[in-house]
């Protein structure tokens, strides 16, 4: 790897660290000109002979200043913000941002505060949950007379830095929501529309599109088949039971059904496989356009473009295999997005799954194909970058869900072969359904067999003794053990079993 590779991939690890460490101690402002002076000190002091290390300390040094920074700047909560008012019942005006999430018997969306019959302004976001019917679409602006809540453990109080700033003291819920600026939370509120569009028709069209491809699938595929599908192509998995997602919970199958840089990648991947009689650059345009297809299909929501991103990474480290360029492609994604909205390092998990499981399909995967002694070319191709993924992601969700799934290699190796088949059966049978609804249904019931055999595969295996364990995780420190075992164990094949396995002979 290069020198100018090594800086960036560096410096954007010194940020990365730097917003983590933001999480318990931001730097005071007066603070960074004595880290600056302090840096470029150092600089002189190793200039020379040691040029190179210096250039290293001086670019982490000022990534871990510019990460603290950019979080604490988005830490505190405007002194008008709605929050300030929990515990009260007030009546405010305000527009739906977001495509409304149903389940089986409630409806939330998220309401940006317009104005408030009260003396002092009002802004801010309010999460809001009401009854499944009537239905309220992207858009509506609305009159809402609510008490208004804050997230468990989130305090709220004027004055006070927002709930982000409570580090491990503050709900995962409320950091969930604060990724998004939520502070707020409103249960069954009376609700009276005041205009039934005001958005943008951009985004409108988009959630029609969603929405229309949801009820094709609907009507194409019986259930819970359809709500899988939904939760394959979309993320969109809340129509599926509950006992069929704790079904996917203990068996070690959720990653599917949330919407992720390694799902989009398995397309993007088959679809190369279908094509391979074309040119590589025609697969690569055909692939990329697959893969956008799908993040418009789910509104672009900031997670679809994340694993967007995420998947066209997995895709380019698979064609091309130049884990230095892939390094910094991927470092300065997860840079940018962090830079965007600091918040999503520690309160969204489904980035923390994205990257992590990115890193392992791209860093693991050789390491564990090496392992492979057989001459079984699939298991290379789907099962090994599941693993991979696995390994990377485990921590995560146990330390997230307090469950770690012990079944979880072999209900994998049983159902991701199938699911890149599932996906494309289901896509098809869905735009089969647009163009002609006996089409869809003969192509719904062949993609109903794999999307019904994941489902009965999680079913079982949820019931096996033994399948999950419980775990009460009060501290993460554990997580820097693993990782740190994991990243020795890179380190020894890329550096020395891979070195001496590809040294040249003289």
């Amino acid at each position: 790897m290069s020198t100018g590779r090594a800086y960036i991939i560096w410096a954007g690890v010194g940020f990365l660290v730097g917003v983590m460490i933001g999480e318990w101690w931001q730097i005071p402002s007066w603070q960074v000109g004595a880290y600056l002076v302090a840096t470029i000190i150092c600089l002189g002091l190793l200039w020379g002979k040691y040029y190179r290390h210096s250039f290293l300390i001086v670019g982490v040094s000022l990534g871990l200043i510019l990460g603290n920074w950019r979080l604490a700047s988005v830490l505190p909560l405007p002194p008008n913000d709605i929050s300030h008012y929990q515990g009260q019942t007030i009546t405010f005006v305000g527009q739906i941002i977001d495509d409304p999430q149903s389940t089986l018997d409630a409806e939330k969306f998220t309401v940006a505060v317009q104005s408030a019959p009260i003396d002092a302004p009002v802004s801010g976001k309010v999460l809001i949950k009401t009854g499944r019917y009537p239905e309220y679409n992207y858009g509506n602006v609305l009159a809402l007379t609510c008490k208004i809540n804050s997230p468990s453990g989130a305090p709220s109080k004027a004055g006070k830095a927002s709930p982000w700033a409570g580090g491990a003291d503050v709900s995962g819920y409320a950091k969930y929501l604060g990724r998004f600026n939520i502070y707020a939370t409103c249960d069954y509120p009376e609700i009276d529309v005041k205009q039934d569009f005001a958005g943008q028709k951009l985004w409108r069209w988009l959630y029609q599109l969603k929405h229309y491809f949801l009820r094709v699938a609907d009507q194409t595929i019986p259930e819970p088949a359809a709500s899988l599908l939904a939760g394959l192509l979309l993320g969109a998995s809340a129509t599926l039971p509950k006992s069929i997602l704790d079904g996917f919970n203990t068996a070690g199958l959720t990653h599917i059904i949330a919407l992720s840089g390694f799902n989009i990648s398995i397309v993007a991947g088959a679809i190369l496989g279908l094509l391979r009689w074309l040119p590589l650059s025609a697969r690569l345009i055909v692939a990329l356009v697959a893969i956008w297809l799908f993040v418009l299909l789910t509104g672009a929501a900031p997670s679809a473009v994340r694993a967007g991103l995420m998947g066209m990474i997995i895709l380019s480290a698979g064609l091309f295999g130049r884990l230095s360029d892939i390094s910094v492609a991927l470092m300065l994604s997860a840079v940018l997005m962090v830079g965007a909205n600091p918040k999503i390092l520690a309160g969204d998990i489904g980035f923390q799954l994205s990257f992590l499981a990115t890193i392992g399909i791209v860093y693991l995967s050789p390491l564990l194909e090496s392992c492979n002694k057989t001459k079984l070319v699939w298991l290379n191709q789907l099962v090994v970058p599941t693993l991979a993924a696995l390994i990377m992601v485990t921590p995560i969700l146990a330390i997230n869900f307090g469950r770690i799934s012990l079944i979880a290699p072999l209900t994998n190796i049983l159902v991701v072969p199938l699911v890149p088949l599932a996906m494309l059966l289901g896509f098809w049978a869905v735009v089969g359904g647009m163009i002609w609804s006996v089409l869809g249904s003969v192509l719904g019931w062949l993609a109903w067999l794999p999307l019904r055999f994941v489902v009965a595969v999680a079913e079982y295996m949820k019931n096996l003794p033994w399948a999950s364990l419980q775990l009460e995780l009060q501290s993460g420190w554990w997580l820097i053990v693993y990782y740190a075992f994991v990243l020795i164990a890179l380190n020894w094949y890329y550096v020395s079993y891979r070195h001496r396995q590809f040294r040249p002979t003289r």
